[in-house]
């Protein structure tokens, strides 16, 4: 999945005209990592696929899942059938799926399931536009929001303007799984 999540931001920006150098400047991504991203030997946090789909004039559902196919009115999707994949482990220490039916459009949310291994060291925070609503479904997770550390555990949520430096990092001894659904 990563690796055609990353040539559809390679064929964004290439039909934009732009150079991974100046996609780099507008979005504040190292170029390398743009790179990265591309070739898809790296996966693109959350808040990096919202940077690039604003830059690229593109939504997050046309960057994660390609154009729209099947109808925006109503998506269901089934247990273990309907899945883009698990997108792998990013820089900010979280791997995810998402939880969207490919091939919809018109989404103004797109929900994930994260999960975090708390062996992984925590990722820098970031900022993106849009806003987050987070649900912890297993385990321990710590939001690190605009200079506050907050510790979430099962049943626990959290609401979040994403303008402002955060980051998620899994505690504890096992694995945490959270939903998280973001604006686009």
């Amino acid at each position: 999945m990563r690796k055609y999540v990353g040539e559809r931001i390679q064929k964004l920006r290439e039909a934009q005209g732009l150079s991974r150098e100046r996609v780099s400047y507008l979005t504040g991504i190292p170029e390398d990592r743009l790179e990265a991203y591309e070739q898809g030997s790296a996966v693109a946090p959350i808040g990096v696929v919202i940077k690039l789909s604003r830059v690229l004039g593109s939504k997050v559902e046309g960057v994660l899942h390609g154009g729209a196919t099947v109808s925006e009115n109503i998506t269901i999707c089934r247990a273990g059938e309907s899945l883009s994949g698990e997108l792998g482990n990013t820089d900010q220490s979280y791997g995810y799926a998402s939880l969207t039916r490919p091939g919809t459009g018109g989404h103004i949310m797109e929900p994930f399931l994260l999960t975090f291994d708390p062996q992984t060291p925590p990722g820098p925070p970031i900022t993106h536009e849009g806003q987050e609503f987070v649900y912890i479904l297993d385990g321990s997770i710590e939001l690190y929001y605009d200079g506050q550390r907050h510790r979430l555990e099962k049943g626990d949520s959290a609401y979040i303007k994403s303008t402002m430096p955060h980051t998620f990092h899994g505690m504890g001894e096992s694995v945490a799984r959270m939903l998280a659904v973001v604006s686009s």
